[in-house]
């Protein structure tokens, strides 16, 4: 038995398919809720318990659509029914490129921004700004957008724009320029995170949801591929001070660009070339667009030979939704921005979502901080520890830095596991294990004395870290409803990078050398760990609608 077809047997399959239009009369004809099954439909807490299984369908967590739940109930029951394929395979890689792509442009701006600053001759980290900026942008753009128009274009245009930019950004002759192309290239990639999780997790059967977590395993890869290039080019293509730093001896950070921008280009070819993505069918329903849905889920049922017993008549059957509509019949700046205010006002149209809304909002805001003070102002505070703790030359400190930036791979792999083989955990029970050890590996790292210890302890606290970072951008998007998925995801991302472009005011006016950042870091990712343990809900025992 493989991995994806865990927890599934043929009798709970159909059991549901028989239970179905009983449970659809039931609801019209005693509307009361007066019978021995608890009926989990409240005007207050959004939930459906289903009759024919131990698994609850999160319903919409917007202000009472119960023809919205019933929709998305048939929805999750076709794409459970037609289980796991080769097109999510796909998927699965396709939109974990994003994750790469996000993740090289972090570590591609901060390893080679001291050289810029060598070359332009800045000092204050105004590049770091510019991408920061971008990045926020690039979120609630696409975003929004993303909820109005489809998930398709952000997914097919999103990497292609970065990578192009981000191969013009090498070519930049001074520090206007390379500040535009730097904010370019984190505009269009700024939408990725937003969308991947979106569309790979609107697709997926529930019992495969886990594999959500498994997305910042790509993560690792790219701030990987992001160090390992730097080692490679700037310890010997680099300007040594500001003194003297001509163009033709400092063209390591071009190198760099034009390598990683080359890479995320090839990802963006495979993105175009080997899915034609359709709408998710969750995103068409939620915009009453039931043909549409209806035909892309017979369509991938029908070309991996699997059975989707969903029709038309069904979606007809249980009406036209009330809480959103389709973009494409309000086709005006009023009717935009009233779309817009709508999916804002979804996500906290419950004491119980806008409950979770508000914690996951102040999450993102301390990763925001404690993540980029520790990842991209690391090197500074080592290179003042002394030659004991450090590698005395650059090309030591990158070698240290690839090294350790391996180990996050782990932590993807590590939380996936957990939530596949220890269940009970859930969600929230990874996340507080995440942040909890990641808060005593760094308190610990403050006693590094010797080189292996920095590397060892280092290593750790980036599989660690990423325990956490997986389960929370799989949960993000899992407790969000369909019609603003992305919106809420948008906002998250956006609290995040707010916190992100403080970092260099905060390490400019402070003195990074000292244990206080780390510190700092540590605290901040311990608290939003036991923060985790009062979020309302659980994606692992409830459907997503």
């Amino acid at each position: 038995m493989s991995l994806f077809e865990k927890n599934t047997t043929p009798d709970q399959n159909l059991g549901e398919d028989q239970n179905q239009n009983q449970n659809h009369s039931n609801h019209s004809i005693n509307n009361d809720g007066n019978d021995d099954k608890k009926d989990f439909i409240s005007h207050k807490e959004n939930y459906l318990e289903d009759s024919t299984s131990s698994e609850f369908d999160m319903v919409g967590l917007e202000a009472n659509d119960t023809i919205l739940h019933n929709k998305m109930k048939l929805i999750n029951d076709a794409i459970d029914e037609i289980g796991f394929t080769p097109y999510h395979l796909k998927l699965f890689f396709l939109n974990g490129m994003g994750y790469c792509t996000d993740c090289m442009l972090t570590y591609l701006e901060s390893s080679v921004r001291t050289f810029i600053n060598y070359q332009f001759g800045y000092k204050f980290p105004v590049s770091n700004e510019c991408y920061a900026g971008g990045m926020i942008l690039g979120a609630l753009v696409w975003g929004f957008g993303a909820d109005l128009i489809g998930r398709r274009l952000a997914f097919n245009l999103s990497l292609l724009l970065s990578a192009i930019f981000t191969i013009m950004t090498g070519m930049m002759g001074n520090m206007a320029s390379y500040c535009l192309f730097v904010l370019l290239s984190s505009f269009a990639a700024g939408g990725n995170l937003v969308l991947d999780t979106c569309v790979f997790l609107e697709y997926l059967p529930h019992k495969d949801q886990w594999l959500l977590t498994f997305f910042a395993f790509f993560w690792g890869i790219g701030q990987t591929i992001a160090v390992a290039l730097a080692y490679a080019f700037l310890p010997n293509n680099s300007c040594e001070s500001a003194d003297y730093c001509p163009s033709h001896i400092n063209r390591g950070w071009r190198y760099v660009f034009y390598t990683n921008g080359s890479i995320v280009l090839a990802m963006a070819i495979l993105r175009l070339t080997v899915v034609r993505l359709k709408e998710t069918p969750k995103f068409l329903v939620a915009n009453n667009r039931d043909a549409e849905a209806v035909e892309v889920l017979q369509e991938i049922a029908h070309k991996y030979n699997r059975k989707c017993s969903l029709t038309l008549e069904q979606l007809l059957e249980c009406g036209e939704i009330e809480s959103n509509d389709d973009y494409r019949k309000h086709f005006s700046f009023g009717g935009t921005l009233s779309l817009m205010f709508q999916h804002l006002k979804i996500l906290f149209a419950t004491k119980k979502s806008a409950w979770s809304t508000s914690l996951l909002f102040f999450s993102w805001a301390c990763l925001g901080i404690a993540y980029p003070l520790y990842s991209a102002f690391l090197p500074e505070y080592l290179a003042t520890r002394g030659a004991n703790i450090s590698a005395n030359t650059t090309s030591g400190v990158y070698r240290d830095l690839v090294i350790s930036n391996v180990s996050s791979v782990g932590g993807p792999i590590i939380a996936g596991l957990l939530l596949y083989l220890l269940p009970v955990l859930g969600r929230k029970g990874v996340l507080f294990i995440g942040g909890v050890t990641t808060m005593a590996l760094l308190f610990g790292y403050t006693a590094v004395r010797t080189r292996a210890q920095n590397v060892g302890l280092t290593s750790a606290v980036y599989c660690a870290l990423y325990i956490y970072y997986g389960v929370m951008y799989a949960y993000t998007p899992e407790v969000m409803p369909s019609a603003a998925r992305a919106t809420g995801n948008c906002l998250c991302l956006f609290f995040t990078r707010i916190s992100t472009a403080m970092v260099p005011i905060i390490a400019w006016y402070s003195d990074t050398s000292s244990a206080v950042p780390i510190w700092i870091c540590g605290a901040l990712v311990g608290v939003i760990g036991i923060v985790a343990l009062a979020l309302p809900f659980e994606p692992s025992k409830q459907r997503v609608v």
